[in-house]
């Protein structure tokens, strides 16, 4: 009796510590439309022109026209409650953008897995720990496994009598 179950909790951690098999990271970026820039964009563009240019010409045309800001990517630790938080300053406000990225397996479970990933947005006057519980967030929980492909998330918002679009999207591994 006494070799059974030191056996059986042994099995009961290699199914815990199994539970949430992926690891390393996943690659994320979090990006800003200024939706009348964007309007004004379109109807002034040759967009025949315009898709004849290089991917780099195109950027710097986009980028001159004040159409929005895509911020470098970041990675995140996957992995059994890892959270991944970055923040960023929003263009030409005071605004702080928290977008954060939570590996789980006690959250949503599909037929085949048990681990999640939670995406969450904040655009706030500060930064938060994390977006996924802001008071004002957009989130998104998803079935994760090795064949999740791609995740994002968007949020309208008005500033200063302004529309945005302000959005995050992990591409996962």
């Amino acid at each position: 009796m006494n070799l059974i179950v030191p056996g059986l909790a042994c099995v009961c951690l290699l199914s815990a510590s199994a539970a949430f098999a992926q690891s390393g990271t996943d690659t994320c970026h979090v990006y800003v439309v200024d939706v009348r820039a964007t309007e004004r964009f379109r109807e002034k563009t040759d967009f025949d022109a315009f898709v004849q240019k290089s991917k780099p010409e195109q950027e710097a045309i986009v980028t001159a026209a004040g159409v929005g800001k895509t911020y470098e990517d970041f990675a995140t630790t996957v992995g059994e409650e890892e959270l991944t938080t970055k923040t960023y300053a929003f263009p030409k406000r005071k605004q702080v953008i928290t977008a954060s990225v939570f590996y789980t397996d006690e959250s949503l479970s599909s037929t085949r897995r048990r681990d999640s990933m939670l995406i969450g947005l904040s655009v706030a006057a500060k930064a938060t720990e994390d977006a996924i519980s802001a008071p004002d967030a957009v989130v998104a929980e998803i079935s994760y496994d090795e064949n999740t492909d791609v995740v994002r998330i968007k949020k309208n918002i008005v500033l200063d009598g302004r529309p945005y679009v302000v959005g995050m999207e992990c591409r996962c591994k």
